[in-house]
């Protein structure tokens, strides 16, 4: 969500989540009976911000129409809103 005030809402944040489903299951079973390997490997990169450095639009992008939306904010304010937001933090 950092990118994402930086470039006033030109690049979004991205989502991110793990679902089994009934086909997942069902494939592991396939491979379990046919002695294959069952481990799935997924990479997700974070990043942050240092909590101190204050969020705004870069100047590339101070000027886009939804550059309001983005006030200047802490990282860190911004990640515990985030958190609230998921129901992560307090």
């Amino acid at each position: 969500k950092q990118f994402e005030w930086l470039t006033a809402g030109h690049v979004l944040a991205g989502f991110h989540e793990v679902v089994v489903s009934d086909a997942t299951l069902e494939a592991k079973k396939r491979a379990e009976a046919a002695g294959k390997s069952t481990w799935r490997v997924s990479s997700t990169l974070f990043a942050h911000i240092a909590s101190d450095n204050v969020l705004e639009p870069l100047d590339g992008f101070s000027k886009e129409a939804d550059a309001h939306k983005y006030p200047a904010t802490k990282a860190g304010n911004q990640v515990s809103d985030e958190l609230k937001a998921i129901k992560l933090g307090g």
